[in-house]
């Protein structure tokens, strides 16, 4: 025992992770009911029953990485005797194997603990339980494909593992998939508008949060220590702090936008890179912030104005139809598959087929197509394109299917230390892409082009 716990705080402790257990199994359960995201799907049960914090952070860590390695869980549950499928159990009973699996493989917590708690009413899971736990994944995946044994072992649909498998090496594609499994890492900087870097570091540091200053992005910093601290700090709450990934702030970057120019952030909720936008325009010039999604619109607005940037003009459209006319730069941060963030939202991955990427392609060409049609003659005007997106389809191949069709030139991406997009493409020499397991950030896809 620690000498700065008690027997008391201990029993207090065990009776949160019980509890949590329990709730566990019900937002998993509403998680595996909905189309909701497992992020969406936790934020709702935050707001309807207001839990306290130590039981949120172990419901949200116990359902989050359940989700993370679920069709790995789902795996060694079907290879039991007699052999079950996950999803064919009643709801409840699949959400608490599923977490009982998770505990017991990858936390390696006792079996009568996970017996006791989340199978005390089905007993008739336990065998089940029990060989799912101790399952020999090696031996178990060795007659699957490369491609679906690679899925099972690392957790992500055969799909894109098949997809990463054509683009980059074997060895290279593995350490991906494993990044993808490591917890992400935390950037923040400070909101220019309201605050400094250097009273930030020390504030941040009084409240046990350590950084240090980002080797290639001045004003951005890494998170080192204390990362679960950061929303809960009041820099955080104050909207003195913001939290963005490294790629996202080198997009915003790239576009350069600068004061007096007239910029418009085609797809902008919800709004990070708008007030980076507006921060590099030093609050003078025009910046236009657009989106479709009504609730999307409102809460960036809600948030823009409790960070400082309501003076930036906000309008509910779709970007398709080039509502604004006069912009001399624009950024779309298009809709995509977000399959470079699965590090912070792993149950993107599992939302994810072939009907749902074909309808976002058709959407990301519609926004390209659509702008890129109504600024034609307009000379010099600068586009970036960005996707947080590991696919090919919605970035190489949307940019090369522009090249064939409109009069635009590439530009060279001014991003030091990116990798060049996949090969084979015509455009893969000019565009860029960023990728957790090199760079320690959200997958990214970035395209800078100019109008002729």
């Amino acid at each position: 025992m620690s000498e700065d716990s008690s027997p008391v705080d201990q029993g207090d402790t065990e009776r949160t992770k019980a509890q949590a257990r329990r709730v566990a199994i019900r937002v998993l359960n509403r998680f595996a009911q909905s189309t909701k995201s497992m992020h969406a799907v936790l934020r709702d049960f935050l707001r309807e029953e207001h839990p306290e914090t130590d039981l949120f952070m172990m419901v949200q860590a116990l359902t989050m990485s359940t989700v993370r390695y679920l069709n790995t869980i789902d795996f060694v549950i079907s290879r039991s005797r007699p052999p079950i499928v996950a999803k064919e159990l009643p709801g409840l009973e699949r959400s608490a194997l599923r977490l009982a699996v998770y505990e017991g493989r990858w936390l390696r917590t006792p079996l009568n603990v996970l017996e006791s708690t989340y199978l005390e009413n089905y007993e008739h899971l336990r065998p089940a339980l029990s060989r799912a736990v101790s399952a020999p994944l090696n031996r178990l995946t060795a007659r699957l494909s490369e491609e679906e044994r690679l899925g099972v072992l690392y957790s992500h649909p055969t799909f894109l593992v098949s997809t990463l498998i054509e683009h980059l090496p074997r060895d290279e594609v593995v350490d991906l998939l494993r990044a993808d499994l490591e917890p992400r890492t935390y950037y923040v900087r400070p909101n220019l508008l309201r605050f400094n870097a250097v009273e930030m570091v020390a504030s941040l540091l009084e409240q046990g949060i350590d950084t240090v200053p980002d080797p290639d992005v001045e004003g951005l910093f890494r998170v080192v220590q204390g990362a679960d601290k950061i929303v809960r700090s009041s820099l955080f709450k104050e909207g003195k702090i913001l939290i963005q990934d490294k790629a996202s702030v080198l997009t915003v970057r790239a576009l350069d936008p600068k004061p007096g120019e007239t910029v418009w952030d085609a797809c902008a909720a919800p709004g990070m890179k708008t007030q980076a936008i507006w921060e590099m325009m030093g609050r003078e010039g025009r910046l236009v912030a657009s989106d479709i999604h009504e609730g999307r619109l409102r809460a960036a607005v809600e948030r823009a104005a409790s960070l400082g940037y309501s003076d930036v003009c906000w309008i509910r459209t779709d970007a398709s139809t080039a509502p604004v006319r006069e912009a001399d730069k624009i950024l779309i941060d298009a809709p995509c598959t977000s399959t470079g963030i699965l590090r912070s939202r792993p149950s993107f991955k599992w939302r994810l087929n072939k009907r749902v990427l074909m309808g976002i392609m058709s959407i990301q060409h519609k926004i390209l197509d659509g702008i890129v049609s109504a600024y034609a003659g307009r000379h010099g005007v600068r586009i970036l394109y960005a996707t947080c997106s590991l696919l090919p389809h919605e970035g190489e191949s949307q940019i090369d299917s522009l090249l064939s069709s409109h009069s635009i030139k590439l530009l060279d991406v001014p991003i030091k230390g990116a990798s060049p997009g996949y090969s084979g493409f015509e455009c893969s020499d000019k565009v860029r892409r960023f990728f957790p397991h090199r760079h320690d950030t959200s997958g990214f896809f970035i395209a800078l082009f100019e109008i002729v």
